[in-house]
């Protein structure tokens, strides 16, 4: 008779809590401030401007995409998070989402910003949140993935090798059996993830305002 084979571990064998603090590059200290900065730049712009053909068919199925993608983020950083809370710079995370990509985090992350800029029916809004995603937030992981390898070393360079980066493998994930998370940090997983989903409902108001001409708006070609 056939034997079950062992499930693969969702964490790396090389798991045990490094010897000393990870030191962290001022690039991943200025993460939260510059992108925090930087959204509430973007949305005061998207306060005053609407695009041309806004609320058109075009643009309302561009608005529908943009919040399917916002909950799909949302659900996608639970699922991240289930995997690495608790357990970041501790343990060598591979399994669930951590199996497909090595930052599924910011992959989600990335998603809500495009669902938020297609929700706004805005090609301009869309372009930028993306163009600055993708251009800081590759500054931002290369920073992480040079303390990474100081913190897990080779078991960290064989992930490299087995992992993509950023954009994921389309294959199975490698699921674990079980998983463990305090309430603490789900508590703290859902505070963020609530703000994916109450972007739907700030997105709404905002589009509601530019249609009943609640204040002046600048029309855009695009």
């Amino acid at each position: 008779m056939a034997s079950t084979p062992a499930p693969i571990p969702a964490f790396s064998a090389v798991s045990t809590p490094p010897l000393t603090a990870p030191v962290f590059h001022a690039t991943e200290r200025w993460r939260k401030p510059v992108s925090f900065l930087f959204a509430a730049a973007w949305l005061g712009v998207a306060l005053v401007i609407r695009p041309h053909g806004f609320q058109d068919t075009a643009h309302s199925f561009m608005e529908m995409t943009g919040f399917l993608m916002l909950i799909v983020a949302a659900l996608g950083r639970v699922w991240a998070f289930a995997y690495i809370g608790g357990r970041k710079n501790q343990e060598l995370c591979r399994g669930g989402p951590y199996s497909l990509t090595r930052n599924p985090l910011y992959l989600f992350s990335f998603i809500g910003v495009c669902g938020a800029g297609l929700a706004l029916q805005s090609p301009a809004l869309f372009a930028t949140a993306t163009l600055f995603f993708l251009g800081y937030y590759a500054v931002v992981i290369r920073a992480e993935e040079r303390r990474l390898k100081d913190l897990f070393g080779l078991a960290f360079t064989k992930y490299c090798t087995e992992v993509p980066r950023f954009w994921p493998h389309w294959r199975k994930p490698q699921s674990a059996l079980e998983l463990t998370i305090s309430s603490r940090l789900l508590n703290r997983c859902l505070l963020e993830v609530f703000w994916f989903l109450a972007a739907i409902v700030v997105i709404e108001v905002i589009e509601m305002a530019k249609s009943d001409h609640w204040w002046f708006v600048w029309s855009t070609p695009f």
